[in-house]
Formats: C-alpha cells, sequence, structure tokens
C-alpha cells in the first residue's frame, strides 16, 4: 500500500498531536512541583529553628523527623512570654534566628503582631489539603489575629474551668452558671486571683463576653458570693480536697489531675452541663511565622506537615494528656473521650482565643471594685 507524502505529513501531525497530550497528561500540577523543590531547598538548608511552649513538642518534631530525616530541629522551650522577650531582643540586636513560635495564641498577638514581625501563613501553605479550607472545623482557616492572616489556630481545648469537691456538690444541680448564684454556696466558693499572669482565662472571657452572663454576672458572683481569691494554685486543690470550699474557679488542671489521680474527692464540671454553652481555647496550639526567617524552605516544608493529616495526628496523639485537645481538621481521627467535647455545628460556643475576646480590663475593673482591692 502506498501513502501520499500529504498523508504522510498528516500522520506525522497526528502522532506529534497525540504525545504533546500524552505529555501534557503526565505534567505535574503546580504544587507538586512546588512541594518537591521545598523538599529539596530544605534537604539543604538541613535546619529549622522553632521556639515552642513547654509541652510534648519534641515527640511532634521525632515524627517529623521520621519524614524528613535531613532536616535537624533546634528548639528553644520556655514560657510564652519569656520566648518572645527573647525573639524581640535578638530581632532588635539584629539577629534573625528563629523560624516558627509554637504556644499559645495570645502572647504573639500581645507582640509579635503589633510589631509586624509575622509572615503571612497561608503564602507558606503549599498541600491542597492544607490549602483548602474544607478539611477544617466550619469549612475555615481559624486564626488568633485581626487580620485572620498571622497566627494560625489548629488546636481546640474545650472545658469549664472549674472544679468541685465530689463530696460536697452533686454536679447535676448545675444547669447554668447562674446556679453558682444559688444561697446555698455563699462562701463555699474560692478562686484562682485573675490578674495573675498564666491565669487559665477562658471562664472569665467567656462570662464577661456572653449576652446572658456579662459584667451583671460576675458582679455577683465575686460581689454577693464571699469568693476568697487565692494566688496559689497548689493551696487553691488543696482548699478545695479538704472540704474548706466546695467549688473552685479557674484552679490548676494539672493540679486537679494530680489529685484525682491520688483519689481525692475532686472532679472538674463538664463544660457541656451550662445550657449557655462552650467555650474553646488554644492552649499551645498555634502558630506564627517570623519575617526574615533564617530557614525559610524547611519552615514551609514543616508547616504543611504539621498542618496536614499526618501531622495533626501526631499532635493530637501526643498533646491529649490532662485537656480535651482536638486538632481542628475535621479528618483527623480523635478518642471517643474526647470527641464529646468537639463542638458541632450546631453548639453555643464562643472562640475565646479571637482577639475581640482578649480585652478584659472591664472584668478586672469589676472584681476589684466588688472585692474593695
Amino acid at each position: 500500500m502506498k501513502f501520499s507524502r500529504n498523508a504522510a505529513l498528516g500522520c506525522g501531525s497526528l502522532i506529534w498531536l497525540w504525545l504533546t497530550f500524552a505529555q501534557a497528561g503526565e505534567s505535574k500540577p503546580a504544587w507538586e512541583t512546588e512541594w518537591n523543590k521545598t523538599i529539596e531547598a530544605a534537604k539543604r538548608e538541613g535546619q529549622l529553628a522553632i521556639s515552642h511552649t513547654r509541652g510534648p513538642f519534641e515527640k511532634v518534631f521525632a515524627e517529623f523527623n521520621k519524614r524528613y530525616p535531613g532536616i535537624k530541629i533546634t528548639s528553644v522551650t520556655g514560657r510564652g512570654g519569656e520566648l518572645i522577650s527573647r525573639i524581640m531582643a535578638e530581632r532588635r540586636a539584629g539577629k534573625y534566628l528563629t523560624d516558627i513560635y509554637l504556644g499559645a495564641s495570645g502572647t504573639p498577638l500581645d507582640v509579635l503582631y503589633p510589631a509586624k514581625v509575622l509572615e503571612p501563613v497561608q503564602t507558606f501553605m503549599i498541600l491542597p489539603e492544607v490549602r483548602g479550607q474544607s478539611n477544617w472545623f466550619q469549612s475555615q482557616h481559624h486564626y488568633g489575629d485581626p487580620e485572620n492572616k498571622f497566627i494560625f489556630v489548629f488546636e481546640g481545648v474545650v472545658r469549664s474551668d472549674m472544679a468541685y469537691n465530689t463530696t460536697l456538690v452533686d454536679p447535676k444541680e448545675f444547669s447554668s452558671y447562674w446556679d453558682l448564684l444559688r444561697p446555698k454556696w455563699k462562701g463555699k466558693i474560692a478562686a484562682m486571683d485573675p490578674k495573675l499572669p498564666g491565669f487559665p482565662s477562658g471562664l472569665l472571657q467567656f462570662s464577661y463576653y456572653h449576652s446572658e452572663l456579662g459584667a451583671k454576672f460576675l458582679r455577683r458572683l465575686f460581689g454577693d458570693m464571699d469568693i476568697a481569691v487565692s494566688r496559689d494554685g497548689r493551696q487553691l486543690v488543696d482548699w478545695l480536697a479538704v472540704g474548706k470550699f466546695a467549688i473552685a474557679l479557674a484552679p490548676s488542671a494539672s493540679e486537679v489531675q494530680s489529685g484525682m489521680s491520688q483519689g481525692l474527692p475532686l472532679a472538674r464540671f463538664e463544660p457541656r452541663a451550662f445550657k449557655e454553652g462552650i467555650y474553646m481555647r488554644a492552649t499551645q496550639g498555634s502558630l506564627s511565622i517570623l519575617t526574615q526567617l533564617p530557614h525559610p524552605y524547611a519552615a514551609k516544608l514543616f508547616v504543611n506537615w504539621l498542618l496536614s493529616r499526618d501531622g495533626q495526628t501526631h499532635y493530637q496523639r501526643h498533646f491529649t494528656r490532662i485537656d480535651p485537645i482536638f486538632s481542628l481538621r475535621e479528618d483527623v481521627p480523635i478518642d471517643p473521650a474526647v470527641e464529646v467535647y468537639k463542638p458541632d455545628r450546631g453548639d453555643k460556643f464562643m472562640s475565646v482565643y479571637r482577639p475581640e475576646f482578649r480585652e478584659l480590663d472591664g472584668a478586672f475593673k469589676i472584681i476589684d471594685e466588688v472585692l474593695k482591692r
């Protein structure tokens, strides 16, 4: 069989078109190309500097190192305020030594955010499962700064921040926070001083900003109930354990848990027992990226891994200790014992890590007035 020259050219064109389409079908998505380049560049950097609050972060870092063994994480551990002060002092000296800060969202909000030394987190997101918002609680990313850009919140903690003596209190008597004002509890409530550094402020934020509680509730709670205010967390739990007081507001969760493990008559109120709803905090689960970071590619790699399903699964597993901690990723399976605390879409709840609930000067003023101090 003979082919004309035009027919041969036509076949060649068809083959060329087929090869072009085949190659186009085999080309990688842009994100995958960027991801592979990021991995290689991160390996060349070989290290990453992270400042973080106390907790099992090292165990999380170990999981990252199993996945990316060529990158060494150098970490600095301490209290949030101390870490932030150190970072700012270094930067004033022209030293840019920290890539990432991990900890509660309030500390970077108070210092790093107003100093304009944070990078927008979304610009570091590469993986579709991280960048896309459908995998996250309420189908959105969560932030602890007013612009929803710089302090990424990936953890939720729900608790009432209140404990009781099990021989003196029947928790079934409480269905509202207003039940704390019943006459039988007058002189039977103790509280940590709200002005102390490290005070678990979730209860105070929720009370002060809740439309059904607010200033009126706080004024009556601290003004009418003869509350004893302590500046010693251990003393507060000791008072509760021996029955000197029936209820404790904002005691140390670790101290209460320790007492419970020793068989002392202590328990914590279930947050869902109160009709006013629940509040969600981020005790250590927020991420901030510093500007002029020394290891940009390693930081980008870590951010994507930590916020991936794999990274969040490891974080949640290592951090679920005293508090019912859960990842804000919806596709991360959680322990059934913790699941009951995770907010459902229909719940009445407040994200107290949001900046609009941060200011508590008004609440402090009310408490000072009624306590006459």
